[in-house]
């Protein structure tokens, strides 16, 4: 008997835990951004009312942004299609282009999900396509990613990303001081343009948001025109448990140790005769 009712238990339980929800991704190819703002949300999940995804941008040390070099040669931020990315065709990304006066400007990205996810966020992942090195034929920079981490849903702690680089960028540090820098030109398109990729993820850890910051390394004083694409970021929401399944589990659990106290009690009553 006892054994029967652990069983009912553990089928109530898988009932009435809520199925995986599937992976939303912020394609650029399919969302507009207008040309120069620095700042834009998103209702790319369906199950979700309101905006799901909020992508800001932030100059740091007077830093300015530079329009894109590929025409119609838009203000950046902008949704371009620069960048190959080693894929098929090129696609569109989030472009940043910058001409900075020091190498201690930069600018940061701050991506932010809505506070309807109660739990969070998990499995946010991203690419960044052609962080490299350029010194010739009138440029000179050395691409930069730094303060890269994702904040979590206490709101207080900071969780590390796992960083892949590509051949022609390199990873240092570890932690949430993980640089990423480039160290070989790349090619924007074509052949060879996923040898500038880089891949950031938060693997299972529930987070709220995530920020990390461009811009070009120790190499050159005064960089020259550089530029980087932030391509499709999927997330997927932790699933929520409905308070209701929560009490009703409750109940059903006191409801069964219950029963299991009567049976062990009535066994250690003395039979009768």
């Amino acid at each position: 008997m006892q054994r029967n009712a652990l069983r009912i238990l553990a089928a109530f339980v898988a009932l009435l835990t809520p199925a995986a929800a599937r992976a939303i991704v912020l394609d650029w190819d399919g969302v507009a951004w207008t040309a120069g703002s620095l700042s834009n949300s998103y209702d790319i999940d369906p199950a979700k009312a309101g905006n799901d995804i909020t992508v800001a941008v932030t100059a740091n040390g007077g830093a300015t942004f530079q329009p894109e070099v590929v025409a119609p040669n838009p203000m950046t931020p902008a949704r371009s299609p620069s960048f190959q990315g080693g894929l098929a065709t090129t696609e569109n990304t989030l472009c940043l282009a910058l001409n900075l006066t020091s190498n201690t400007q930069s600018v940061t990205v701050t991506v932010s999900f809505s506070p309807l996810y109660t739990t969070g966020v998990f499995n946010v992942s991203f690419s960044l396509f052609d962080i490299d090195f350029v010194d010739g034929d009138g440029s000179a920079y050395q691409d930069q990613l730094s303060s890269i981490r994702a904040l979590s849903i206490d709101g207080i702690t900071l969780i590390a990303p796992t960083i892949t680089t590509s051949a022609n960028n390199s990873l240092s540090g570890t932690g949430i001081n993980q640089l990423v820098t480039g160290n070989a030109s790349n090619s924007d398109i074509g052949a060879g343009s996923g040898n500038g990729n880089v891949t950031i993820s938060f693997g299972a850890n529930a987070i709220r948001s995530f920020t990390f910051t461009y811009g070009s390394g120790p190499a050159f004083a005064d960089p020259t025109f550089q530029h980087v694409g932030i391509h499709d970021l999927s997330f997927t929401p932790v699933p929520e448990i409905n308070p209701a399944w929560t009490a009703g589990i409750s109940c059903f659990a006191a409801a069964g140790l219950l029963w299991h106290r009567r049976n062990r009690f009535r066994r250690q009553l003395p039979s009768a005769g």
